[in-house]
Formats: C-alpha cells, structure tokens, sequence
C-alpha cells in the first residue's frame, strides 16, 4: 500500500472522542488565563509557563488518538496539492490528446505534452475520432481541425454552448440559449430540434439511429435527430445537471446536484418506442455534492467527482469515486482539501484526469488505485502563456480522445 493510499484511508477513520478533548483543552487554557495576576513583577515569566503549559497541551492532543481529527485539519489547511508534483506536462500518461478551454481560448494537447492554441473559443468537443473539433465562441459555432484550421462556421441569434459530436460523426447538436438545435457534420442542414430546453449538455445515445437526449419542459426527452420525433420520455428530477449514456445504449446516467440515477432504456420492437425504467439510486456518501459524472469507456464503472461540505474542525474537502455496475460497490481514488473540477476519462479507460485549481494542479490516477498518481503543476500559466497571475484563471478539461 503506497503512502498516498495510506494517507487517504488514515484521513477517513472515525476517531473517538475527539470534541471531548477540544473542550477539556479549552477548559484548561481558559482557567490558566482567568489564573493569571497582570501588573505585578512575574507576569512574564507566568506569561511564558501559560506559552508552555498551552504549547504542551497542544502537543499531548496531537499525539492522542482524539488529536488525528486535528492532526488532519493540519495536514489539509497547510498541504493542499500533490507533493513533488512535476512542473510542467511533458507527456501525456497513457497517451492521448487532450482538448482544453482557458481564458485564451480552446487549446489541444498533443501525446508528447506539446500544445496548440485553436483560437479564441470558449468551449470544445471532440468529433469520434478526434479528426476535428466543435468549437463555439460567443454566437458562432466552428468545425476545428487540430491544427487550427476552421472548416467552417456558422452563426445563430443567440449565444451558443454546450456543442456535442454524434457518435456517427455526421451531426453536432448544440444549444443557442433556451433552444436545442442540430447541423449535419459538414455544416449544413442547421435547423431546430426542441425550444425552452433546460441549460443541460444533450447527450447522444452511442448507436443505431441519432438519438439525442435532452432535458425539457420538466421531462428526459429522447428524440430522434433526423426527423425530429419524439421517441421517448420520463420526468426528470428537479436541478438535472448532465445526463450520460453507457456505452452500449442500454441505460442513461442522469446526474443531479446530490444524486446518481440510472435508468434502463428499453426499445420496444414493434412500437419503436423507448421506454424507461424505474430510476436506480447509486450510493453516494451522505451530505456530498455531485460535481461531475462519467462513464467509463467500457462502461463497467462510473466515475464521479464530490464536494464533502465542512464540519466543525473538518474543512471542505473533495473526492474522486469509483462506482461499480450494481449502483453500491464505490471505492475511493483520490480525496483531498477544497475542490476538484475537471473529469475525463483516457481513451482506454485506464486512466482518469482530474483538475484541482486551488492546488494549481492536474493529477493523472490510475483507475484500478495501484500506481502512482502522477501530478503536475503550473496548469494555470501553461494555458494563459504571458497573463498575469489574476488574469490567467484555471483552465477546463473538455475531452481526452483517440489514441
């Protein structure tokens, strides 16, 4: 068991009584200085035995086993970030290219570690075989080739987000403010799929027809891309913020603030309906706070980042969850102090990135928890070369593909 795992289960032990001994270290210090008599000629010396009488008190609660909920307060408010983390991205473990968006603009990553600034979008996403990128800027979506080439563009009314490729490669849906829109891969065809849609990523199914998943009207709605029908629908959970398909089609990940659902997705063969399932409650620990959720590319595991809000001495700490098929085995990968934002799984599935902008860092964890987490600093600066430090901002992942 390495040190970073032992550390991380250490930091997890319930420890007995420890806001006892806090309350009967406060009684102490507290008569010790309700004893004192200012003004007269040993005050200071009473000073200094009161510095060492607390100076001792500190040191026996460290060292009791109550004194681990301090200890670890320590730790985390002093060590936020991976030690010994390399400065700067060389390679890319697992190899892969990366797609990340920064106050410059969307950038690309390359295997060796090497980085190319697309232009000045704010949002990304690959197409299947990384052969190009989605890329919206303000009211202008943009077919990106890797190098930076624009294929070609196109404008709507409103401010565009949330670009996704269809697995086909052949269309790309895309929100231009509260309406859903799609656009043949080659820039024609722009038309509208569904008005006053939730501000939530569709989500395209991984096979078969073009079936894209969206949030609406206070309804999951499945409908087909092509001719606009609506194939299926259930009510979606109130503050839905992403859904998700398995990679083989057969269940939908619909993600809330403190929650994981899974629905079956079932097509009936005759209606050509798709029907869903009764919602399955992943287990989560309790009070946590769901940040991102993905699939893994095989589809056995789904990856989930958690805010733990703070308790009494315990400040708010984050952590990356593995939870396996049956909705109730989770382990832990990687916990820490403050909070974790980027998700993205390698193309393999060995691998999964996560970002932690208070600690400046990326940190590259192996899935199967054995290997050594590889961290690197100096993200902020690496993708807003020249900024200044308040200027430069934390960049987002959007995507690890192809190898």
């Amino acid at each position: 068991m390495n040190e970073q795992r032992l550390r991380i289960l250490l930091r997890e032990v319930s420890v007995p009584g420890a806001e006892e001994a806090e309350r009967r270290g406060r009684r102490m210090v507290e008569a010790a200085f309700a004893a004192r008599q200012p003004g007269r000629r040993g005050a200071a010396p009473r000073r200094l035995a009161l510095a060492l009488a607390a100076a001792t008190l500190l040191l026996a609660l460290l060292l009791s086993p109550a004194g681990a909920a301090v200890r670890d307060w320590i730790d985390d408010a002093l060590t936020t970030g991976v030690r010994n983390a390399e400065p700067a991205l060389t390679q890319v473990p697992g190899g892969g290219r990366l797609l990340v968006s920064s106050p410059r603009g969307a950038w690309v990553v390359q295997p060796d570690g090497s980085r190319r600034l697309l232009g000045r979008y704010t949002e990304a996403t690959w197409s299947p075989r990384g052969l190009f990128v989605a890329a919206a800027s303000k009211r202008t979506l943009s077919a990106v080739e890797p190098d930076g080439t624009v294929r070609w563009s196109l404008s709507a009314g409103s401010p565009i987000g949330n670009p996704r490729w269809s697995p086909s490669g052949v269309r790309i849906a895309y929100r231009a403010r509260r309406t859903l829109r799609v656009v043949a891969g080659d820039g024609s065809g722009d038309r509208l799929l569904a008005s006053r849609i939730a501000p939530v990523p569709p989500a395209w199914a991984p096979a078969g027809p073009h079936l894209l998943a969206y949030v609406g009207g206070g309804e999951l709605v499945v409908a087909n891309a092509d001719t606009g029908e609506e194939i299926g629908s259930a009510a979606a959970p109130p503050a839905t913020r992403a859904l998700a398909w398995a990679p083989d089609g057969s269940r939908l990940l619909v993600v809330t603030r403190d929650s994981l659902l899974l629905r079956e997705a079932r097509t009936g063969k005759l209606s050509g309906r798709l029907d869903f399932g009764p919602p399955v409650r992943l287990q989560l620990p309790a009070g946590a706070i769901v940040e991102r959720a993905s699939y893994s590319p095989g589809g056995t595991t789904v990856a989930a980042l958690l805010r733990r809000p703070g308790n009494g001495a315990r400040p708010p700490r984050s952590e990356l969850l593995l939870v396996g098929p049956d909705g109730e085995s989770s382990r832990a990968l990687f916990r820490g102090p403050g909070r974790l934002s980027g998700l993205a799984w390698s193309p393999g599935g060995e691998r999964l990135l996560i970002a932690w902008p208070t600690a400046d860092q990326w940190l590259f964890i192996p899935a199967d928890g054995r290997a050594r987490v590889r961290a690197i600093g100096g993200i902020s600066a690496a993708f807003s070369p020249g900024a200044p430090p308040s200027r430069s901002g934390f960049p987002r992942l959007d995507g690890w593909c192809c190898y």
